[in-house]
């Protein structure tokens, strides 16, 4: 049996441009994105609040405390 190939597919370009060029151009003509400092700031000292008050919690959970006794038991 002679293995048969498959016939060969010829695209025609459709474009002048290749992709590396397009990618190119694009990163090249993008434009930064203004950066409000003092709203990041806001968003960063909320978050932190959230994160403390979330630790705080944690710490008053039972399990949490129980967890934390048998650590220190465990420690002597």
């Amino acid at each position: 049996m002679a293995a048969q190939s498959a016939p060969k597919v010829v695209l025609k370009s459709t474009s002048k441009m290749s992709l590396n060029e397009r990618f190119t151009n694009m990163l090249k003509n993008k434009q930064p994105i203004p950066v409000n400092i003092r709203a990041t700031m806001q968003q960063q000292q909320l978050a932190s609040a959230r994160n403390r008050r979330l630790a705080q919690q944690m710490e008053n959970r039972p399990s949490v405390q129980a967890a934390l006794k048998l650590k220190q038991v465990a420690a002597w």
